[in-house]
């Protein structure tokens, strides 16, 4: 999982994104939203997409939507453009590593290639795109 670093900053002046007050001292950088006060950093606020409480201050706006960290790492392995898995073909034919390579496909995702892992002559690479991205590339 990715873990964004929510950095805590010491600046001489400036303004609270939330309450709009100027700050002088401790801050809060919170990605996608700007700085924010101490106080308003560590007001509770809901994870559009879980439901949870947590603090602002580590939450993450992604595409103008609050997630906490947990919601914004799922969000980005979902909306990964390709992905690869690795396949264990000794003892496999073609057909079986082809049929493997179709049992591991995750979901909303096509299955656009088929290698053999560099430096291995029994381990294969399957490589697979989201099918919007693959219809608007191929379509």
């Amino acid at each position: 999982m990715v873990m964004l670093p929510h950095a805590l900053s010491h600046e001489a002046s400036g303004k609270c994104v939330v309450c709009k007050a100027e700050i002088h001292g401790v801050s809060h950088r919170v990605v996608g939203l700007g700085t924010v006060c101490m106080r308003c950093g560590l007001e509770p606020v809901e994870c559009d997409s879980c439901g949870s409480k947590v603090k602002r201050m580590t939450l993450t706006y992604l595409r103008g939507r609050p997630l906490c960290l947990i919601c914004y790492g799922r969000e980005r392995e979902r909306s990964a453009k390709r992905t690869s898995v690795s396949i264990d073909g000794f003892g496999l034919g073609p057909e079986g590593i082809l049929r493997a390579a179709m049992e591991k496909m995750p979901p909303g995702y096509v299955l656009v290639g088929l290698r053999l892992n560099p430096n291995s002559k029994t381990s294969w690479v399957a490589e697979y795109e989201r099918e919007d991205v693959y219809s608007m590339r191929c379509g």
